[in-house]
């Protein structure tokens, strides 16, 4: 009889773990979803308005769109300032200054910096930014500038499409962000 309880008791055990897993998943994909969700309709606003500085989020390889897209905010004064973070800041950097941008008007993250400690140095010279990237980005960069206490609006680059992958990267990202602080 002891063994027969033992084998209920495991078997009830084995039925509600797996009823949790289920559960957890469900709750993961339905947040998830709500992300991509949350991306998608934060790409339709733009945001564009006078702010102390453009926060221009620049992936491995910017796309000229990218770059069109910053400049012509720069040019039409909506920032007397251009802020470059991310792995292609370097090459962003170049391809504005090749456009006309003076040296002085950009601020260039340094190598290894992340966004958290960019936009932690650009609280001390700004209250309000517009975060110009790529759709998939813009979700979390808003929400770290406003958790920095910035004055966060979004301008994406208009003719960039939202890629699926990129945008489960960005969902996966910005609820990292929320729920681990990283």
């Amino acid at each position: 009889m002891k063994v027969l309880r033992r084998r209920v008791m495991w078997q009830s055990v084995g039925v509600q773990l797996v009823r949790l897993a289920s559960l957890l998943l469900v709750i993961g994909l339905l947040a998830l979803g709500l992300a991509v969700a949350v991306i998608a309709i934060q790409v339709q606003h733009d945001e564009t308005r006078n702010v102390d500085l453009l926060l221009v989020m620049a992936p491995d390889l910017p796309s000229a769109a990218l770059i069109d897209h910053s400049f012509d905010l720069y040019h039409r004064g909506y920032a007397v300032h251009l802020a470059l973070v991310g792995p292609g800041r370097g090459r962003a950097k170049a391809d504005l200054l090749t456009r006309g941008v003076p040296e002085s008007a950009l601020v260039v993250a340094a190598e290894g910096e992340s966004l958290f400690t960019a936009l932690a140095v650009a609280r001390g010279d700004a209250q309000s930014l517009l975060v110009v990237s790529d759709p998939a980005d813009q979700l979390l960069s808003l929400k770290v500038a406003q958790d920095q206490g910035l004055q966060a609006y979004g301008s994406p680059t208009p003719s960039a499409s939202l890629d699926l992958l990129d945008v489960l990267r960005a969902a996966l990202d910005y609820w990292r962000y929320v729920l681990l602080q990283v």
